[in-house]
């Protein structure tokens, strides 16, 4: 069954997350950064851990590009990190935009409309940071989770 929830006011958090940010000319391979992204995670003697998660969030000023991220959460803090990751013990995004998306992968992009829709009618300004996670996936469905960060 297709659908979209949404709610306001929610939280989204995280523990002992890694974030790799992705440059502009790896978009085409997404694969090759998600494997190096768990493999970094298993070289610190750690596993990933639940779906995985892609945060869009605004650069910094004066260009404000958007900046592209992999995140995976790994069973134990990695207090090392390396040249291109980052790792937060807790990542809390409070006050956020929530949808919980079910239907075809080919249109979970909705979720994300939706919020956008929702934050226009209620005069809700957003931040621009925005948080997919990757529930779960197969042929024919998927599950997939946005939190859309508010001011």
């Amino acid at each position: 069954m297709n659908e979209i929830k949404v709610a306001e006011n929610k939280t989204l958090k995280l523990t002992n997350v890694v974030a790799r940010r992705i440059a502009p000319e790896e978009l085409g391979n997404m694969m090759v950064a998600l494997t190096q992204l768990q493999n970094f995670i298993k070289s610190h003697n750690a596993q990933p851990i639940g779906p995985l998660v892609q945060a869009l969030k605004i650069g910094p000023a004066p260009e404000h590009a958007p900046e592209l991220y992999l995140m995976q959460q790994a069973t134990q803090l990695i207090t090392q990190t390396e040249p291109g990751y980052e790792v937060d013990a807790v990542l809390r995004v409070k006050n956020c935009l929530y949808a919980h998306y079910t239907g075809p992968m080919a249109y979970s992009q909705l979720a994300s409309s939706k919020l956008q829709i929702l934050a226009f009618e209620k005069d809700l300004k957003l931040t621009g940071d925005n948080y997919t996670i990757f529930v779960s996936q197969d042929d024919d469905d998927a599950v997939v989770d946005v939190f859309m960060e508010t001011k």
